[in-house]
């Protein structure tokens, strides 16, 4: 892989930084509509669900590339320890967009599904697993890439590796606050988490970009 193709993955985590904030504020303003004058109290359905296809399709598209462009940088200072982690999870992200799509972008636990409708239900445990699995997967890439940093001499992925650790237990107590049905604690903590994660997010697009400059010098 070349070093601009990986200087490339490091420039698109910062587009991604800034769609999901730029999301996350049109999501918001559509909610404080909705409960405004003739408001039903919560944005429409139809909207809200094909917003949230598309964000999660130019993630899962994005971080895609982000993850394939980060292996190609281990690879080439050797370092092979990160490449499962990293297949599985491009392999989880393709699998959340296929069962996002599926769903027409309901969130799962909405309520949204009619009465007997076991479809949504099945379609919910699959995210869940596939969310376990990812989680799983960014748990071991999070110290493969502590590895990395060790055997590179780089302390900027040995932080990435820590933050990204940490934010990983941070949504698994999240969900298992969900799982046990405290709804608002895991609110609470999944956008502290995801602060956290944002953190990870600008850290790991400097390393690409920095590790561009590596290889290009090698």
């Amino acid at each position: 892989m070349s070093s601009a193709m990986v200087r490339t993955g490091g420039i698109l985590v910062f587009f991604l930084i800034l769609a999901v904030l730029v999301t996350g504020i049109m999501l918001a303003g559509a909610a404080v509509g909705a409960g405004g004058a003739g408001g039903t109290g919560r944005p429409d359905p139809a909207g809200f669900g094909a917003m949230l296809v598309l964000m999660t399709a130019v993630y899962n598209g994005v971080m895609t590339f982000v993850y394939w462009t980060t292996k190609g940088l281990f690879n080439a200072f050797s370092y092979t320890r990160a490449d499962f982690p990293i297949l599985t999870l491009m392999t989880a992200l393709a699998l959340n967009l296929l069962l996002t799509l599926l769903g027409g972008g309901n969130l799962p636990a909405t309520g949204a599904a009619p009465a007997g409708g076991g479809g949504l239900g099945v379609l919910d445990a699959l995210s869940f697993g596939v969310v376990l699995a990812m989680l799983a997967a960014w748990i071991w890439f999070s110290v493969a890439a502590i590895g990395f940093g060790a055997q590179v001499g780089s302390l900027l992925w040995r932080a990435i590796g820590i933050v990204y650790l940490a934010a990983s237990g941070l949504v698994a107590i999240a969900l298992a606050l969900l799982a046990s049905g405290s709804g608002a604690a895991f609110g609470m903590l999944a956008l502290f988490a995801g602060a956290v994660m944002l953190g990870g997010w600008v850290c790991h697009g400097i390393g690409l970009i920095v590790g561009a400059k590596e290889m290009a010098r090698t």
